[in-house]
């Protein structure tokens, strides 16, 4: 029993030494422990934070000494903004560029498409166009055909073409028009009232010029009027439809040049111009399609090839800030505005436009040449909250996420 008294007194003198040897870290009366990411933690001893596990320290360490006559003054130490990697930059008046990203497609203009079809009925006794892809020009042969119908519009011509009757005139001139409309051409038409005979196979000449897109026909194949040959298509000019989110589309204007790039080469890029932008958005994408014409005259592009397209408009000159310096609350925007007294920032409530090239346009609450705070300003905003007491939802430039409920508070979470 003696043993033990003398042991709980030993214990007991130990322990009174160590909180006598404490007595110099007794806080100042006003101090209290708190975190640096998480100002509204106040606690009376040192530790770590109970939210994020970070050292605690002094609030007295956070402040500068010597506090601003201007209570919205945020004052921090040379060495904190060395800490907090605190980066400021001016505000600029710069140009302002707006870029729309969109994908697409390439298409073969409408007024491009042909279709040729028969005319008569009849029946194919050689091709001369036997392939897709196929290059014709306009007046080379495609076939050759016997067709009963040809061969009674030229009889009808060629026995006007020897008539001596008053009405001569007029009878050729129908009889020419009939063999027009059947798809002869007029050399053709011309050398039929040479002849004494009537050739049974007439070679029928292409009436445009193109790309076989589609053949629909073979050799010894019959045919009826109205029947389609083959497709036809200019492809030295082409379309590109682009799906531009409603929201982007007031960026855009009829007759601006824009450029895009396919995966066919992604090394290169093409430019169009707008021409025509569709009046009518789409119900479930919510996006408007933009359609560019396409100078292609070398046909290195390919219909139905993706496209990404990125429309740019130059819309005059504003102010700028890094996207970096804003710090969305959900209701304001704010900065930190570096003010003319050293080492001292002034939260300042500011407008903002359209973001581009990693910056905001700046429609109010700032002047060209003042000094906004660009990197660091989280530590700054809780030097603020700290001052005033209040906590922060702060997020830097970009709106505030919905809260998650692992998310911790004041933490910008990724």
């Amino acid at each position: 029993m003696k043993t033990l008294l003398i042991t709980i007194v030993v214990t007991f003198a130990f322990f009174a030494a160590s909180c006598g040897s404490d007595s110099s870290s007794k806080l100042a009366p006003g101090d209290y422990y708190t975190c640096p990411m998480h100002p509204q933690v106040h606690l009376d001893k040192s530790g770590v934070c109970p939210i994020c596990h970070m050292d605690l320290v002094k609030a007295s360490n956070i402040r500068t000494a010597g506090s601003s006559s201007d209570s919205s003054l945020i004052s921090l130490s040379q060495r904190d903004q060395l800490l907090a990697n605190v980066a400021t930059t001016p505000v600029k008046e710069e140009r302002i560029e707006r870029r729309v990203r969109a994908f697409g497609s390439l298409e073969i203009p409408e007024p491009n498409k042909t279709i040729i079809s028969a005319r008569f009925n009849g029946r194919i006794e050689k091709l001369y166009v036997n392939a897709v892809g196929a290059k014709i020009k306009k007046g080379e042969p495609l076939f050759d055909i016997y067709s009963p119908d040809i061969i009674q519009a030229e009889t009808e011509y060629q026995q006007a073409f020897k008539s001596s009757s008053t009405s001569r005139d007029n009878l050729l001139s129908i009889a020419r028009s009939k063999l027009l409309l059947l798809g002869l051409t007029k050399n053709q038409i011309h050398d039929l009232g040479e002849k004494d005979s009537l050739p049974l196979v007439i070679t029928y000449r292409s009436p445009i010029s193109g790309i076989v897109i589609d053949k629909k026909i073979v050799d010894g194949i019959y045919i009826a009027e109205g029947a389609s040959l083959y497709d036809v298509s200019d492809l030295s000019t082409l379309w590109n439809i682009a799906d531009v989110y409603e929201t982007d589309i007031s960026n855009i204007r009829f007759g601006e040049l824009a450029a895009f790039t396919t995966a066919g080469y992604p090394d290169e890029t093409f430019k169009g111009t707008v021409s025509l932008i569709y009046p009518v958005v789409n119900s479930q994408s919510r996006t408007v399609k933009v359609r560019l014409t396409v100078n292609n005259v070398h046909e290195k592009l390919k219909p139905n090839m993706y496209t990404e397209t990125e429309f740019m408009s130059k819309q005059g000159t504003a102010l700028t800030i890094p996207v970096n310096a804003v710090l969305v609350t959900g209701k304001r925007n704010l900065v930190y505005v570096q003010s003319k007294e050293k080492n001292h920032f002034e939260a300042r409530e500011i407008g903002i436009g359209s973001r581009f090239d990693g910056k905001y346009e700046v429609t109010w609450g700032l002047v060209k040449g003042d000094t906004v705070v660009s990197e660091g300003g989280y530590l700054i905003d809780s030097e603020s909250q700290l001052k005033t007491g209040g906590g922060t939802e702060h997020q830097h430039g970009t709106a505030a996420p919905p809260k998650k409920e692992n998310d911790m508070p004041g933490m910008k979470m990724d």
